[in-house]
C-alpha cells in the first residue's frame, strides 16, 4: 500500500495513494459529515466514538470509520484531547497508520488505513484517523451480548491472535471490543493505537491475560454476557493449534 504526506501550515495529512485526491479538512469533522449526509452510524468505542460514513472521495473501497484521538486517565483532565508535539514520526496517528499499513501488506486481518490528520498549535496537536470499515462485522463484545459465539469462533479468535503474535505484533489494548467477526466468520483486530512490533517474549502471554481479564470483567458487568471459562480454553486451543489458511479477502482488502 502506497501513501502520501501533505503539509498545510503546521497541519499534517497522511493518506492512501489510492484515493482520487487528498481528503479535505471537513472530512475529519463529524458535524460536517452529518450535515452533508455522509454519516450512516455512530458507535461507542473505548473512550470516544467512531463515526461510520460513506466516503466523500472515490478510491477507498468502502465505508470510512473516523476516530478522534482522546487521552485517558488523569492527564485527560488537564490536556483533554491534546498531545505534546514531539515530531510527526513520533505521533500516535503516524505510528498507527504505518503499523496498520505494514500489517496489511503482510496479509494480516486489519482495516485498511485511509487517512490521518494532525492539527498542531503551539506545543500541542490534536489528531484523527480514518480507516476502512470492516463490512458486515460485529465486535466480539456485541456477539457475546447476543449469545452468537460458538466453539469454532473461539478457536478462530485464538488462531488469529496467534498469527499476529507470530509476526511480532503486540496489540496495546486487546479486548472484546477490538476483535471483530464478520459475516464470513473471519476475525479482525482493530484499533492499533500504541500497538507495536516486538521480538518474541513473555509479552504474548501477558497479551492473552489482558484479554481474559477483559472478558471476565464484562461478564460481571453484563447479566446477558454469554461467556464461560471453557470458552477461553477453546481460544487457547486455537492459539496453540492455529490453522491460518489464506488471509481475508473481500471489500475490506
Amino acid at each position: 500500500m502506497e501513501w502520501r504526506l501533505q503539509r498545510r501550515g503546521r497541519d499534517y495529512l497522511i493518506y492512501d495513494e489510492a484515493l482520487e485526491r487528498a481528503p479535505e479538512p471537513w472530512m475529519f469533522e463529524p458535524g460536517s459529515l452529518r450535515q452533508r449526509g455522509y454519516c450512516s452510524e455512530e458507535v461507542q468505542a473505548g473512550r470516544g466514538r467512531v463515526l461510520f460514513c460513506d466516503p466523500p472521495i472515490p478510491g477507498s473501497g468502502g465505508q470510512w470509520a473516523l476516530r478522534h484521538y482522546l487521552r485517558g486517565g488523569a492527564v485527560a483532565r488537564v490536556l483533554g484531547d491534546r498531545y505534546l508535539w514531539t515530531g510527526l514520526k513520533r505521533s500516535r496517528p503516524w505510528r498507527e497508520f504505518m503499523l496498520t499499513r505494514t500489517m496489511r501488506d503482510e496479509g494480516l486481518p486489519v482495516p485498511r488505513p485511509v487517512a490521518a490528520r494532525l492539527r498542531c498549535s503551539g506545543l500541542y496537536c490534536r489528531a484523527d484517523l480514518i480507516t476502512q470499515r470492516v463490512p458486515d462485522a460485529l465486535s466480539l463484545h456485541q456477539r457475546l451480548l447476543e449469545g452468537s459465539v460458538g466453539a469454532a469462533d473461539w478457536h478462530r479468535v485464538g488462531a488469529t491472535i496467534r498469527r499476529f503474535h507470530d509476526a511480532g505484533y503486540c496489540h496495546a489494548d486487546l479486548n472484546s471490543r477490538n476483535i471483530l467477526i464478520d459475516a464470513c466468520d473471519r476475525v479482525w483486530l482493530i484499533d492499533w493505537d500504541r500497538g507495536c512490533w516486538r521480538a518474541q517474549g513473555a509479552w504474548t502471554r501477558r497479551n492473552l491475560d489482558r484479554l481474559r481479564r477483559d472478558l471476565e470483567k464484562r461478564r460481571r458487568l453484563h447479566d446477558e454476557w454469554q461467556y464461560s471459562d471453557p470458552d477461553f480454553d477453546r481460544l487457547l486451543q486455537g492459539y496453540a493449534d492455529p490453522d491460518p489458511g489464506p488471509p481475508p479477502t473481500g471489500s475490506a482488502a
